[in-house]
């Protein structure tokens, strides 16, 4: 992982980048979602040399989406492929190829592939930040009562048992 943290040029590949596993959403479980962290990773203090911030990239098959969750750190989301929707608050908007979301801190959110391809994005994120949080009942039920609860599949994808 400390190699990875400091590389300065990463490599696609056919299947993704040259040396970054499939990682999170549990690679090959029915999700159908893969995560792959290109530059960065977690890290627990911000002095530790190494990039502060993080690029992941996210592929949901066809039908899939991510979790709907929120956390204290604010990110930006670039789609490279694919057609989908970004809920952010309580709205869902279409979002595809070079479009940009911004979520903001605490901000409920999911993507959810819309199309019959993948639907690929990258996200860019502090390294050091805290870690996904359940939307609350009163997020679910402002979320529900949105335009944004006709697309949003709230419990999908269930949050981590332990804190990865």
């Amino acid at each position: 992982m400390e190699e990875l943290r400091q590389r300065r040029v990463v490599h696609a590949t056919q299947d993704g980048w040259d040396g970054v596993e499939v990682e999170g959403y549990r690679p090959g479980a029915a999700v159908g979602v893969a995560r792959h962290t290109i530059l960065g990773g977690r890290k627990s203090d911000p002095l530790q040399p190494g990039p502060r911030m993080e690029l992941r990239y996210f592929e949901l098959q066809a039908g899939a989406v991510s979790r709907l969750e929120k956390h204290e750190h604010e990110h930006y989301v670039v789609i490279r492929c694919g057609e989908g929707y970004a809920i952010v608050g309580d709205s869902a908007s279409p979002v595809g190829a070079n479009d940009v979301v911004y979520v903001a801190p605490l901000e409920i959110h999911q993507f959810v592939n819309r199309g019959s391809e993948p639907f690929g994005f990258y996200c860019i994120v502090d390294a050091c930040r805290d870690f996904a949080q359940e939307p609350s009942e009163e997020d679910l039920a402002r979320l529900n009562a949105s335009p944004a609860g006709a697309v949003a599949k709230p419990f999908a994808v269930p949050m981590p048992s332990k804190r990865t």
